[in-house]
């Protein structure tokens, strides 16, 4: 690839003229510093703009590079407002429905993009990747996708986005065109970047408990989901865990072997329990969706089951900031005897 020299300034190129005759110019150019003040100015050896761009970073004292690709933390990059919540992926169980992000030009204030937007993404002091799709129905090609916003060096998006500008930004939304955000966003890797997906339901509880965010929320951000409520699935998961204390099975896979296959009694409910018998032998929690996607639903992992219900006194907990303690993340089947540690309760004469 062949060199070229780019002369940058602080703030404003050096004159065209300079460029195109190949001249360096000093800090005492008085052409360039009519221009610039007293303001210094250096060349940068470069290759492409990317790289142009990290020395003239390196210059003013950053450290980030082209191969700096770590995830943002969440909480932090809207208070810095570096991006805003709905111009990229946070919302994009509405944007696949047709609802364009060019048209996010305020924070949501209502509704569930509020509880979405201000609830969760601008409390989630954290650079773990989540899900795309916060609701995957129907499934399409973001489904089992997790993402975060990165660096604007960063040039391994892995299929994700570059950003732009504001400019750009509000020409595409009033000529009703899919926007960037001002941050661009990877798809995360499994082994090279932190993903909730591949924490275990405890692990997820105990970051919502931390982040004092709705574990509700986190849950349905960090796992898969499958359209089959827990009525549907109750039966397979008792037989599961009566052949795990009835036999000598090794794996879940033998567990599931063990279990005679339901037909001839209901066509639908013969393939939800072949799709649950796949979520179990991959060990990967997975949502059991409830009717209308509510807050409220199950979650399994292996042979265990937990609940997740909303607390008599939600309202309370939600007004008053509290988000973790509007939900309980119950274990209601297959899980070890452990001592569960006490949970603290809502205090309803301070609220």
């Amino acid at each position: 690839m062949t060199m070229r020299k780019v002369v940058f300034a602080l703030g404003v190129a050096a004159p065209r003229q300079a460029l195109a005759a190949g001249k360096k110019q000093a800090p005492d150019d008085p052409e360039l510093s009519s221009l610039m003040g007293q303001r210094t100015t250096a060349s940068v050896d470069a290759g492409t703009d990317a790289e142009s761009a990290t020395g003239l970073r390196s210059m003013l004292g950053e450290n980030s590079a082209p191969q700096d690709c770590g995830c943002l933390n969440w909480g932090m990059t809207y208070y810095e407002q570096k991006a805003f919540c709905g111009r990229a992926n946070e919302l994009y169980f509405l944007g696949k429905h047709g609802f364009n992000n060019g048209y996010a030009a305020t924070e949501p204030i209502t509704g569930l993009p509020h509880k979405v937007c201000w609830d969760f993404f601008a409390n989630f002091n954290s650079t773990t990747c989540v899900n795309v799709d916060l609701m995957p129905f129907p499934a399409d090609n973001q489904t089992g996708m997790q993402w975060c916003y990165v660096h604007p060096d960063c040039q391994q998006l892995n299929g994700g986005k570059f950003s732009t500008n504001r400019a750009g930004f509000a020409q595409a939304a009033w000529m009703n065109l899919q926007s960037n955000s001002y941050l661009p966003w990877k798809y995360c890797m499994p082994g090279g970047d932190d993903m909730l997906k591949f924490k275990t339901v405890e692990e997820i509880d105990e970051l919502a408990r931390e982040k004092d965010l709705s574990v509700s929320r986190m849950l349905r951000l960090a796992y898969p989901a499958v359209e089959v409520r827990w009525a549907e699935a109750q039966y397979f998961y008792e037989r599961l865990n009566d052949a795990y204390n009835a036999s000598n099975a090794t794996s879940l896979a033998d567990m599931v072997a063990s279990l005679e296959v339901p037909s001839g009694w209901d066509p639908v409910l013969e393939a939800k329990e072949v799709t649950l018998r796949g979520v179990v032998t991959t060990e990967q929690p997975t949502v059991l969706d409830s009717p209308g996607h509510s807050d409220e639903f199950h979650v399994v992992s292996g042979r265990a089951v937990y609940s997740v219900v909303r607390i008599a006194n939600g309202n309370m907990a939600y007004l008053s900031g509290h988000f973790y303690k509007e939900f309980v993340l119950t274990c209601i089947m297959g899980c070890a005897a452990r001592r569960e540690p006490a949970r603290e309760a809502v205090d309803l004469d301070t609220l």
